[in-house]
């Protein structure tokens, strides 16, 4: 007898009995279930229990111009603050290059550092083996954006002149690209040895970096580009329609090739992973969906002319799994999850996320996160708490802060290993603290928190944490 069962139907954890021989299912009238049997020991690497705080980089306090966004000089002040309280988590958002609006969901590169993230002022020394031992990524990025500043326009790729339209390695050798393609390379050199210098720096005070992955990627980006051959440039991402978007969501980003990837042996995505779990003790898979079946949209058509297609399912974990042994992963599953979902998830291993926005239950009662996953205040798509508080409930002040302080203590106090709060649910801000609106290009991703803020939080911070030990 394997040694878990999950139900892919409804997404709760059957009983088991103490010899572990049974299980015991209750379905409601004309109900049903599918269980699915599994050994405890799956492809994801365990959580340790503890408390996180999510804050983009460009969010945390500037400590030498206050309202500028955060950097990488400021993120050891910032690790300090989280230690004080007993912090085990500091997740963050993508923190490769940006689109024009800000966005690090899209960008020039799936691989690449942001160096706008980078402290100007540092000193710490490259490693003088990054450029041989990050080749397969770096080479293509910094000859794209090489071609990019020599052509000097915002043009997409496939509208640059032949010569270079095409990725070649002898485009690295071209006299007039030379300079520039030695520019980002070192640029990345810097951004790596500055993060992994963060990286150590909170390893030493206890912390543990989650990082976010996109799904997809840009169509202008130096991947597509450099293998087209992977990426589906007529059939772009989204989503179907639902109750909250009749109109459905196109996102636009080319879809991928899953028959090339697989018959590649995952190579691109291996090597994904493989800078991922470089740069982050921990990865959020964002749209973990994605990966059972995706949402395809012709290129010219809207949402609602998309199909669902097969994703990797399975096979992609298991070649990971055999590359880099247990793999520290987090299911972003959030959405309409379906049994083939929840299914894939069990079989992986992954925490999945449960959203106390987002619960079935009146959580002015009760939150219940299902086992097995990760409790979360809010995301940085949603409300802030306070501002989902006055606006679901229709309440003011004070009884709106005072719910919403109350929801983030039933968060940190549930029976999830792990509770994580967005910084400004630490700082219970409304709606001036909004991160981003899915759908909406402009006036996202620009929140900064100032330092008298934070630290007018630490003892609410220290609370929560202790609260959630206690429940332990």
């Amino acid at each position: 007898a394997a040694a878990c069962v999950s139900d892919v139907i409804s997404g709760r954890v059957p009983a088991v009995s103490d010899d572990g021989a049974t299980c015991t299912v209750t379905l409601w009238p004309l109900g049903s279930a599918v269980l699915d049997f599994y050994e405890e020991a799956r492809l994801a690497k365990p959580m340790e229990p503890g408390v996180g705080v999510l804050a983009h980089i460009t969010s945390i306090p500037n400590r030498t111009t206050p309202g500028k966004p955060g950097t990488l000089r400021d993120a050891e002040d910032f690790i300090n603050w989280l230690s004080d309280a007993g912090v085990r988590y500091w997740q963050i958002l993508p923190v490769n290059p940006t689109d024009q609006w800000g966005s690090p969901y899209a960008g020039l590169s799936a691989f690449a550092g942001n160096p706008a993230l980078m402290d100007a002022g540092s000193d710490v020394a490259a490693d003088k083996d990054f450029a041989r031992k990050n080749a397969a990524w770096l080479e293509p990025y910094a000859c794209f954006s090489a071609i990019k500043d020599v052509l000097d326009d915002d043009a997409p790729w496939w509208e640059w002149p032949a010569e270079y339209r095409t990725y070649s390695p002898e485009l690295l050798k071209l006299p007039k690209l030379k300079r520039r393609i030695r520019y980002h390379m070192d640029q990345q050199a810097r951004f790596d040895a500055q993060w992994h210098r963060v990286r150590s720096y909170a390893a030493e005070h206890g912390i543990q970096i989650i990082g976010d992955m996109p799904m997809y990627v840009s169509a202008d980006s130096s991947d597509v580009w450099a293998h087209p051959e992977i990426f589906n440039r007529e059939l772009l991402a989204g989503a179907p329609p639902d109750p909250l978007g009749p109109e459905g969501q196109l996102w636009g980003n080319p879809t991928f090739r899953w028959e090339v990837v697989a018959e590649q042996g995952f190579s691109w995505w291996l090597d994904r992973l493989g800078r991922m779990f470089d740069l982050y003790d921990y990865v959020r898979l964002d749209h973990f969906v994605g990966f059972s079946s995706y949402y395809g949209i012709p290129e010219g058509m809207t949402a609602l002319d998309g199909s669902w297609y097969f994703g990797p399912g399975k096979a992609l974990f298991e070649a990971a799994y055999e590359k880099f042994g247990p793999l520290p992963l987090i299911a972003e599953d959030l959405g309409t999850i379906t049994p083939a979902v929840r299914a894939l998830a069990a079989e992986v291993g992954a925490p999945g996320m449960a959203v106390v926005q987002f619960a079935d239950s009146d959580v002015r009662q009760e939150f219940h996160p299902a086992p097995g996953t990760i409790a979360f205040t809010g995301t940085h798509d949603t409300a802030t708490i306070l501002e989902w508080v006055e606006n679901h409930f229709e309440l003011v002040d004070p009884e709106a802060h005072k719910l919403a302080a109350e929801l983030c203590e039933r968060v940190v106090s549930s029976s999830a290993d792990v509770a994580i709060l967005p910084l400004q649910d630490v700082l219970l801000l409304g709606v001036e603290g909004r991160m981003n609106r899915p759908g909406v290009a402009d006036g996202n991703w620009s929140w900064r928190a100032n330092v008298q803020g934070v630290m007018a939080a630490s003892d609410r911070l220290a609370r929560l944490v202790k609260l959630h030990i206690e429940r332990r």
